[in-house]
């Protein structure tokens, strides 16, 4: 059996947030602690970011596909 070893690195920041916008994000997300909201919130907006790079490809990508191919093979 292996063993895997996680090594993580915890960075200490100081943030000026208003703390109404804290304790506002906190109840409508029911975040427990300040640190997973902000993790949460860094996380959203990195998905958001992807999702908005991908939407902008669209159309651009040519994937040479022959639909009526990939469709023979799917019923073969």
């Amino acid at each position: 059996m292996h063993e895997h070893a996680s090594i993580y690195i915890i960075m200490r920041t100081t943030l000026d947030i208003p703390s109404e916008l804290i304790e506002e994000a906190m109840r409508e997300t029911g975040a427990k602690t300040k640190s997973q909201l902000i993790k949460d919130a860094l996380q959203a907006q990195i998905d958001l970011a992807k999702r908005k790079r991908l939407l902008a490809a669209k159309g651009k990508i040519n994937l040479n596909i022959d639909i009526d191919v990939t469709r023979k093979r799917k019923y073969q």
